[in-house]
């Protein structure tokens, strides 16, 4: 996991334990510069005059830059090795100056000068760390442990902990009958005087509580009454379940966004709110919270990720997964569905066949962007969260694209294939076609590692169609695909095996869907996944454009993304009004997106995610927006994109 901000003068990508600081020149996080053409764990890009590297650097071929090193036209890609690799591409001119000092006096540094501001790409890369990892017992005791042991590994309990990159990942839980409920020593509390969180003895209880307790650093214990947090300048009771979920989830929503207001990081001047004391950024994380409690912001930023638990210890291994996205976690409740929230199945002849059909349950979902399922039934608008509890992303570059159509009368969508080249020009992947394979033959696909496979068909209740038979995921040896799509009626229950049997994450229908409206639904998601939207909010907002959208869902880690994307990638909406001009929101809220900031090309300044960016633009400077990215844009009533928009609306003001 590598996490950086940017600002005017830096970057800086934060590996698991170490990072790394790139001087910059009046970096502006806009422009199209050229790919790394390689796997990254993060990237940004950006236009600067200029690059100060804090350690050796080469060509990607491994020549070393030196001060003779020159660059004319074409494009240009740079290695900087270290704990964090850092990887350059951009395309022009520079020159190199070789032994720059750091900060600290290091004199082996590298600068690169721009004759005007050039566009780049910065993108960094870790090894794979050994993550920590801890057994506790099956018990609220010992998953409270977990927390507490947790809330040890963030690099400071200041504002900064508000920032993913300060926030390394947490243990992975081992569920152990034998183990102890005691934090391992070298998990002990970052402080002192940590604070204290108690909670009855309840699995939904800690769960509801873990959040909280470990972005305090706070020591989780069970004990009988009401849960309650006690630390410096704050004593505090809580309801007991269920409202103790509402009131833990707004206590930590206000302390992150007052921290997001109060750090110190590249790029986010300090913006303390009226009232809030001067030197509170440097006192202890309850006093903080107190105050947080006592601000009356003018809104709280719309929270990226809610989870929904059961009361069974079972789910306590999904703690690392939790914490490192900071899910807010409510008690699992739903309601049967109402028939007529899905389409009526008197439809069923113009439907591609028989299927099987789920038993959709109706969640009861709280404010949050995105809702990851860990409760009985098969949930609607809310992804069923299993497989790996520690989730993961794609690295992006050398993406392997499986398109599998089985079945003749969905040909159209096969043009998916093209979507997914035009998409991914940047990443190097290697898109391949494939019709009407036997049993055998899609066995052997679904066995061999790819990034995607995107299966275009039907499924019977004995599983895939093939041109031979039906392909149960069941009776894989193993699923090595990391993602998947099946665009087949009914393909719930071998979505739900495949990630059972070793993919992240995967999308899938609950029932019968229309030819028309699956091929609409699965091109526009090929679209967003191609551009680095996560799996769920990808589609969530394809759902959006067919009418029997809420008969797709996700099963697997939500959070999951096909490449990396250099900025959290986001959604326009554009309402013409009066005049000429025109409505504009902007949101980004990615579902793990708690803590980040987004670039506002509107504005141009960073907002915290979940605040949505809103003007009222004439047609010049709209298309001037527009025409600067490339993001999806709700526009008369459909979905497009922001520099075709740009493009036909210049058209039609030229006609």
């Amino acid at each position: 996991m590598v996490e950086w901000v940017a600002g005017d003068e830096c970057i800086r990508g934060f590996g698991e334990r170490e990072s790394v600081h790139l001087g910059v020149s009046g970096w502006r996080p806009r422009g199209r510069p050229p790919a790394l053409r390689t796997p990254v764990d993060a990237a940004t890009v950006g236009t600067t005059r200029g690059l100060r590297l804090s350690t050796p650097a080469r060509l990607a071929d491994g020549t070393p830059l030196s001060t003779d090193t020159s660059f004319d036209g074409g494009v240009h890609r740079i290695v900087a090795d270290g704990a964090v690799e850092t990887r350059i591409a951009f395309e022009g001119a520079a020159t190199v100056e070789t032994g720059v000092e750091d900060d600290e006096g290091d004199d082996s540094g590298v600068r690169l000068r721009f004759p005007a501001g050039t566009a780049v790409t910065v993108g960094f890369r870790e090894g794979t760390p050994e993550r920590p990892s801890l057994s506790v017992p099956p018990t609220p005791a010992g998953l409270a442990a977990a927390v507490t042991a947790a809330g040890a590994t963030p690099r400071t309990t200041g504002p900064r902990r508000s920032h993913p990159g300060f926030r390394p990942r947490t243990p992975t839980v081992d569920l152990d009958e034998s183990a102890t409920a005691a934090v391992p020593s070298g998990l002990s509390a970052p402080t002192d005087d940590p604070p204290t969180m108690t909670v009855p003895a309840s699995t939904t209880a800690v769960l509801v509580a873990a959040p909280l307790a470990y972005y305090l650093g706070a020591r989780l214990r069970i004990e009988e009454g009401p849960p309650r947090l006690r630390g410096p300048g704050l004593d505090r009771a809580f309801a007991a379940l269920p409202a103790f979920a509402e009131e833990a989830a707004d206590a930590l929503r206000r302390l992150v966004a007052l921290d997001c207001r109060l750090r110190s990081l590249p790029g986010e001047p300090l913006n303390r709110p009226p009232g809030i004391e001067a030197d509170i950024e440097a006192r202890p994380p309850t006093e903080r919270l107190a105050a947080a409690l006592d601000w009356t912001p003018d809104g709280l930023p719309t929270w990226p990720l809610s989870t929904y638990v059961v009361d069974d210890p079972a789910t306590g291994r999904y703690l690392p997964y939790l914490l490192d996205r900071l899910s807010l976690v409510h008690p699992a409740s739903a309601s049967r569905l109402d028939p007529k929230a899905l389409l009526e199945r008197s439809l069923d002849e113009f439907f591609r066949g028989e299927a099987p059909n789920v038993e959709a349950v109706d969640p009861a979902l709280s404010e949050s962007r995105h809702h990851a399922w860990l409760g009985d039934g098969t949930p609607v608008d809310a992804y069923t969260l299993l497989g790996a509890p520690t989730g993961g992303t794609s690295s992006g570059g050398d993406l392997t694209v499986e398109v599998v159509c089985n079945d003749a009368a969905m040909a159209a969508e096969r043009n998916v294939a093209d979507v997914y080249r035009q998409r991914l020009t940047s990443d190097d992947a290697d898109v391949r076609v494939h019709e009407r394979l036997s049993t055998t033959e899609l066995a052997a696909l679904l066995e061999t590692e790819a990034d995607l496979v995107h299966f275009i068909g039907h499924c019977e209740v004995d599983g895939l169609v093939c041109r031979d038979g039906t392909l149960a995921a069941a009776d894989l040896d193993a699923c090595r695909v990391g993602a998947f799509f099946l665009n087949a009626c009914g393909s719930y229950y071998e979505g739900f095996d495949l990630v059972r049997q070793g993919a992240s994450v995967g999308a899938v229908t609950l029932t019968t869907v229309l030819d028309e409206q699956a091929v609409s639904l699965g091109t526009t998601f090929a679209e967003l996944l191609a551009a680095g939207f996560a799996f769920e909010r990808a589609l969530s907002l394809a759902r959006g454009e067919i009418i029997v959208g809420r008969d797709y869902a996700v099963v697997g880690d939500g959070t999951q993304r096909l490449r990396t994307a250099a900025h959290p990638p986001g959604v326009f909406t554009v309402t013409p009004t009066d005049g000429g001009r025109y409505s504009v929101d902007y949101d980004v809220t990615p579902p793990d997106a708690a803590g980040r900031r987004y670039w506002d090309p509107i504005a141009e300044c960073y907002r915290p995610c979940g605040e949505t960016a809103t003007a009222t633009l004439g047609g010049d400077r709209l298309r001037e927006v527009l025409s600067g990215t490339v993001q999806p844009v709700r526009y008369d009533g459909a979905l497009r994109w922001s520099d075709a928009l740009a493009r036909e609306l210049d058209e039609s003001r030229q006609a």
